[in-house]
């Protein structure tokens, strides 16, 4: 007779804790034009497994939040990789992992929350200090933003202006202007 009440209690708590958990909201992330148009720079391998980044990090971030919304649609506008492409490495062989810059991301999007008003989303992070990019990997500027932006979004806060400094004038172009030809 314990166990059967044990048993129902907990169906019941299951039951009742599944009808007030909130659905994850729907996710997509993109590669905006003008980062598109760089894909022959950085790689169109890089550029992809930085939108899967991004993506990776929102919905960690949405796993576990309180604020969530119905949908969120985000565009990676501008990237700077911290470190050398693998494709920068193919066509220069003066660069090597050990090159380093400042990297960072400039995102944009909409999110609809709860409610359907649908609120624009900007943001970016650029980081500053070279001295700040010890054991930096290819995209870890790029990646604190994300992380930033996607524990903001969660938490209910929308930024919707690009605050602090842009890109650096080098744009990841490690030693050298890249142009097509």
């Amino acid at each position: 007779m314990r166990r059967l009440a044990l048993v129902l209690g907990l169906t019941l708590a299951a039951v009742a804790g599944g009808a007030h958990a909130q659905q994850a909201p729907q996710i997509s992330v993109s590669i905006g034009p003008a980062l598109q148009a760089r894909a022959d720079d950085f790689g169109a391998r890089d550029l992809d497994d930085l939108r899967k980044d991004l993506l990776d990090e929102t919905t960690r971030a949405f796993a576990h939040a309180r604020y969530m919304p119905s949908r969120v649609d985000l565009v990676i506008e501008d990237a700077t990789p911290n470190r050398p492409t693998f494709a920068q490495l193919g066509r220069n062989i003066g660069l090597s992992m050990r090159s380093v810059g400042v990297g960072g991301a400039r995102i944009s999007g909409t999110l609809v929350g709860p409610d359907g008003v649908a609120r624009p989303i900007r943001y970016q992070y650029f980081e500053t200090d070279l001295r700040e990019e010890r054991g930096a990997a290819t995209w870890s500027d790029a990646d604190r933003g994300f992380m930033m932006l996607a524990d903001q979004l969660a938490g209910g806060h929308v930024p919707d202006k690009y605050v602090g400094p842009g890109p650096s004038r080098n744009g990841g172009h490690f030693g050298y202007p890249y142009t097509r030809e």
